[in-house]
């Protein structure tokens, strides 16, 4: 006891003020004002620790949200522009949402959180590298125009016993539509709409999210392009068309009565420069698309008490997806199951870039 008295004693001798401290705490992921989408989600360079400063700032804004003070009544107001932005353009266009009218309807949220100019200059790179690609397989199939029939339709028949688009049609088609068909057609129309909005909402949660869905998008996309001239491939329609599927169709769209006709909307859109791709059928990018944003949303939130439900309620989207191409003539069974694969490797491949460059995830 006099011992350890002593050595305190001595202690206060050589320094008076002095005062025991706690060991330094590592910087959180709240210490850069950027709130996790779930646990876990916010992950720095390994070997680049953050350090206080003006490095902090600049991290912050490049990887987190547009707005770190956002407060529930800004959300609410810029959810309801959102949905009366989508809704007048679906509206005047349709679900087919090319990406300059989808770039100008998400811009008005955008505006409504005070975040116009970053939006623009994230978003605006996003829709024009789409166009591009949509322009990509325009001049696929310009180059590659008569495509393959037998491959696909051959392999559908030796996996299923028949092909499946003619099964469904079988059963479900009579010739004229039935209750079910608009609904049919209006999923198979969110092919359009889905991604996009995808993208906007992990924008708003974290920059670093939609730049890595955005590149992952691309990346699933140009690799599809590619694959339409290397490998131009018919859908079932275009086989039925052939007579290599008697009685097989592409089942008409057949849409309500679009206001944009008489207004001339129509013509205010790049799309009409792009040539278009009458096949694109192996990979299928409607179940590419769809299995992209299911199993990002399921990434995200597999550390979560919400994976069970992101899991079951998330496979809704590309099933659905899935049964409407496939019986609307549009795929056969073996070009979703290419599209899957495209985008199950698409996501590996960024993701592997992503933590190669130590960039945030």
């Amino acid at each position: 006891m006099e011992s350890a008295k002593n050595d305190y004693e001595a202690l206060r001798a050589v320094d008076p003020g002095a005062a025991v401290e706690s060991r330094a705490v590592a910087p959180q992921p709240g210490d850069l004002g950027v709130p996790p989408l779930v646990g876990g989600e916010w992950s720095l360079p390994e070997g680049k620790p953050y350090e206080y400063g003006e490095g902090d700032r600049e991290a912050a804004e490049k990887w987190g949200p547009p707005r770190e003070d956002l407060d529930r009544r800004t959300a609410l107001l810029a959810s309801a522009g959102l949905i009366l932005a989508l809704g007048i353009a679906v509206w005047l266009f349709g679900l087919g949402l090319t990406p300059d009218r989808y770039l100008l309807a998400l811009l008005v949220p955008a505006l409504m959180l005070r975040r116009g100019r970053r939006y623009l200059l994230d978003f605006v790179p996003f829709a024009a590298l789409l166009v591009i690609y949509a322009q990509s397989r325009g001049i696929a199939h310009l180059l590659r125009p008569h495509p393959y029939y037998l491959p696909q339709l051959n392999a559908d028949e030796f996996l299923f016993g028949a092909v499946p688009s003619e099964s469904l049609q079988h059963w479900l088609w009579n010739g004229t539509q039935q209750w079910y068909d608009p609904v049919v057609l209006a999923v198979m129309r969110l092919h359009f709409i889905v991604p996009p909005l995808l993208a906007f909402v992990l924008w708003i949660k974290r920059r670093a999210l939609f730049y890595r869905f955005a590149a992952t998008m691309l990346v699933l996309s140009f690799a599809g392009a590619l694959t339409f001239l290397l490998f131009p491939s018919a859908p079932p329609w275009a086989a039925g068309e052939k007579g290599l599927l008697p009685g097989l169709i592409r089942i008409p769209h057949n849409p309500a009565p679009d206001p944009s006709g008489a207004h001339g909307y129509h013509a205010i859109s790049v799309s009409r420069l792009i040539d278009p791709n009458p096949y694109a059928a192996i990979p299928s990018l409607h179940a590419g698309y769809a299995f992209l944003c299911f199993l990002f949303v399921v990434t995200i939130a597999w550390k979560t008490r919400w994976r069970w439900s992101a899991l079951g309620i998330g496979a809704i989207y590309p099933l659905a997806q899935s049964f409407a191409v496939v019986y609307t003539g549009n795929h056969y069974v073996v070009d979703l199951m290419i599209g899957y694969l495209y985008a199950a490797t698409a996501l590996a491949a960024v993701w592997w870039f992503w933590r190669r460059r130590r960039l945030p995830a």
